[in-house]
């Protein structure tokens, strides 16, 4: 598995308010990249937590201002889907490759 890090840039919404996932910064030493990541990943109580505040406060999300109980369990679940992600799309997902000599 390669290295990379990772940055919460912010909130996804949708036009009626709902949270919808978080957008992402990720780089490793050879390709940046943004992506976003599924509301889906999140457990329903984190889920509804993020989207109360997003409706309390007009100001961006900061990921390092909530409870720090709030921030791991963001930071778990997105660790295990950035894992992924970042092998599918920065290395390669050699899995449903098919051998050239079949």
């Amino acid at each position: 598995m390669s290295q990379y890090v990772y940055q919460i840039h912010g909130a996804l919404e949708n036009a009626q308010g709902q949270f919808k996932g978080l957008r992402v910064l990720v780089c490793d030493l050879y390709n940046f990249d943004c992506v976003d990541a599924p509301v889906e990943i999140l457990d329903n109580e984190t889920a509804k937590f993020i989207q109360f505040r997003l409706k309390v406060t007009s100001q961006p999300l900061d990921i390092q201002r909530l409870p720090v109980l709030i921030q791991n369990r963001i930071r778990e679940p997105l660790g295990r889907w950035l894992d992924d992600w970042v092998y599918k799309n920065f290395n390669g997902d050699t899995s449903e490759s098919k051998d050239i000599n079949s």
